[in-house]
């Protein structure tokens, strides 16, 4: 393998509902947009779920490095029942320490200047950790510059929402997890529904006790899904 040919892929929490997850996903976008261009690609999340082989083939035979929010590590147990372990693992609590004060706030579009501290912070840790890496494969570290940060739906992947017991709730990527089935040709019953729910709950906590209720709002909206939109072929 060449030195241009070494990448680390990065995988970030999706979960909206914390503030440790919107930074995640923003730290992420640091590393792979500012501070290690070139030497790292986001895994396309919606794709690898919905089991992309070329994206799990990535996860599972080059290095790659999950971010969470919090101490569940959806990421990285979605990731390594995928694709096998991973080389370096992130959880954004530990990496801010007891001390650290956030505000709670969970947009990306709005976080006050504490929360955009530790976006740098996490950010910064994850560089270094691509960096042994590179270095560990004989790869020197790179400098922060422009460049290819690999998958463009990983970074800004639209999200989807499902009635869950009545209650409205948003899963990042879930359209592009419909579209990867629909165009497999699975059709909108009881195997599409556990299909759905095994590929969301890689990256979503879901407690055995909702499982019935995640199943049925998935395949109601996968059902709704393929009424608006006709199969390839």
């Amino acid at each position: 393998m060449t030195d241009q040919e070494v990448k680390v892929g990065i995988v970030s929490c999706s979960g909206e509902d914390l503030c440790e997850g919107t930074i995640s996903r923003l730290a992420t976008r640091r590393v792979l947009e500012t501070l290690r261009p070139g030497r790292t690609v986001t895994i396309c999340l919606p794709l690898f779920l919905a089991g992309d082989e070329q994206e799990q083939r990535f996860a599972r035979y080059f290095p790659t490095i999950t971010v969470d929010g919090c101490a569940k590590v959806c990421a990285r147990r979605g990731t390594e029942s995928l694709s096998g372990p991973v080389s370096a693992a992130v959880i954004v609590p530990e990496v801010l320490g007891e001390s650290a004060q956030l505000s709670g706030e969970k947009s990306t579009k709005s976080l006050p200047q504490g929360d955009q501290e530790a976006v740098n912070v996490v950010a910064e840790h994850i560089a270094r950790l691509v960096d042994e890496i590179l270095a560990a494969s004989g790869v020197a570290a790179p400098e922060a510059g422009n460049g290819d940060t690999g998958c463009e739906c990983g970074k800004s992947a639209p999200a989807g929402d499902v009635l869950v017991d009545g209650k409205k709730v948003s899963v990042i990527g879930l359209p592009l997890v419909f579209q990867q089935l629909r165009e497999a040709g699975l059709e909108p019953d009881e195997l599409s529904g556990e299909r759905l729910l095994q590929a969301v709950r890689v990256y979503h906590g879901i407690a055995p006790s909702e499982e019935g209720e995640w199943r049925l709002a998935l395949l109601q909206g996968y059902r709704d899904y393929c009424e608006h939109n006709t199969a390839p072929g």
